[in-house]
């Protein structure tokens, strides 16, 4: 007779492998200590000899889907290197749109989600920036990236959504509007987004540009 497979252990990793594969299908919401050790099969006090709360589960969930970013390679120029991270970085968040609001209200906090932190500050230091410069830099750039992914990305509740008439809107009082919407059926986010991360590098560009030559003074 062949043996019953063997389970597997219950680890860090596994626990937050199905945390997020909860968030995936159910929501942030429904992310409990009972919840994940239901998908387990094992009772929510098994858990704790790993993750210690609900909030470690939420840091580690944060940590899973930043794990999706490629590692940092060599860019030819800082602000290559920032546009891949912030490419990279929407592109993880949009893989788990469920998962989006925790990013608009939670720092990170493990180890490895702060290593990302790590590395883009690394970037624009070694670009020239200050390191107030380059902390602000880097706040602005993630704000602009989570917030733009919970626009277009973030799913939405059916009883609290409402749907804009612009169809209704007097064209007299409204024609920019008006002209605005009738885009909106084909209206490329992808591009949109590019347009913002493109401005806002050319802004950090004339910052850093401006740094420099007070400096030199």
């Amino acid at each position: 007779m062949r043996k019953a497979a063997r389970r597997e252990a219950l680890s860090r990793d596994r626990i937050l492998r199905v945390a997020l594969d909860i968030v995936d299908h159910e929501g942030l919401e429904a992310v409990s200590m009972r919840r994940v050790g239901e998908a387990l099969g094992v009772e929510a006090m098994s858990l704790y000899n790993h993750v210690a709360s609900k909030a470690q589960i939420l840091d580690g969930i944060f940590e899973m889907v930043l794990a999706d970013l490629p590692p940092a390679g060599r860019s030819v120029s800082w602000t290559a290197a920032l546009r891949g991270r912030a490419r990279a970085l929407r592109s993880a968040l949009c893989a788990h749109p469920n998962a989006l609001p925790m990013f608009a209200t939670r720092p990170a906090v493990t180890p490895a989600s702060i290593a990302h932190v790590e590395t883009a500050l690394d970037v624009l230091r070694s670009a020239g920036f200050t390191a107030d410069d380059a902390l602000s830099a880097l706040q602005v750039l993630v704000a602009y990236v989570v917030g733009h992914a919970v626009s277009t990305h973030a799913p939405r509740k059916p009883g609290d959504s409402s749907i804009p008439e612009y169809d209704r809107l007097s064209e007299e009082a409204f024609p920019r509007v008006r002209e605005a919407a009738r885009l909106l059926p084909t209206h490329n986010v992808e591009k949109e987004f590019e347009l913002g991360l493109n401005a806002m590098i050319a802004g950090l560009e004339v910052r850093l540009g401006r740094s420099q030559r007070k400096a030199a003074r």
